[in-house]
């Protein structure tokens, strides 16, 4: 099975911190950490040196978390004026396969997997089916139907994740599924998680920089202060 990469963000001068829970739950996944740290062009040539590698300790010392955990982890840097699009001009380049929205990461014991399009059960089957089963406590498979007469349209895809995930180890028994009737999918995702530790979701058909740190995903995020991992087609 071709492991799946996942994009970690790790936003500079105060860097999130990285759970154990959170990291060995990825343990069959390549990591790629992209530190981002935003400085003025003028800034002065030694205290560049210093905040460079200052955070470039940070990136190792996650990095090495991951490694110890079985996981393949790989470091990138960028600094400057305007770099918030880093991570997702980096996806864009090295064709990740999933992206981390950040937020305060606590543990990885109960997840929300939000389905909208069959063309995403895939993608989002194959990413989960590389969390580790024994980290991951509980699933919540979730999708938003517009109307009454597409809610069994959108069971029919939780149906299929569900069979996807018994498939990679995960046991049935700790999977539930939930249909909601909305016609706005952020609001009725962000009320379906918030008992939940991470959710996971397949990427929105906005501009490229809107598809992962845009207007639907930050939205989530701002309303359930979750960490977001976009799983891109």
């Amino acid at each position: 099975m071709t492991e799946e990469t996942l994009l970690i963000p790790v936003e500079f001068p105060d860097p999130m911190a990285l759970p154990s829970t959170f990291v060995s739950g990825f343990t069959d996944c390549r990591v790629l950490l992209v530190g981002v740290y935003e400085t003025p062009d003028d800034i002065d040539p030694d205290e560049r040196q210093r905040r460079e590698i200052e955070a470039y300790n940070t990136l190792y010392s996650y990095a090495n978390q991951f490694v110890r955990a079985g996981d393949v982890a790989e470091v990138e840097l960028v600094m400057g004026e305007d770099v918030a699009d880093a991570p997702s001009r980096i996806a864009e380049e090295r064709d990740v396969d999933a992206l981390l929205v950040p937020n305060p990461i606590t543990a990885l014991d109960d997840v929300l997997i939000s389905v909208r399009d069959p063309e995403f059960v895939d993608p989002i089957g194959r990413f989960v089916g590389m969390l580790d089963e024994d980290v991951l406590l509980h699933s919540t498979l979730f999708s938003a139907a517009e109307s009454e007469a597409a809610v069994e349209e959108k069971r029919g895809l939780l149906g299929e994740l569900e069979d996807r995930m018994v498939e990679a180890g995960f046991n049935r028994t700790t999977i539930d599924a939930e249909v909601a009737v909305s016609d706005d999918p952020p609001f009725a995702i962000s009320e379906a998680a918030r008992d939940h530790d991470l959710i996971i979701m397949g990427e929105t058909q906005d501009s490229e920089f809107e598809r992962v740190f845009g207007a639907t995903y930050q939205s989530i995020a701002d309303e359930t202060d979750h960490p977001i991992v976009v799983v891109r087609k």
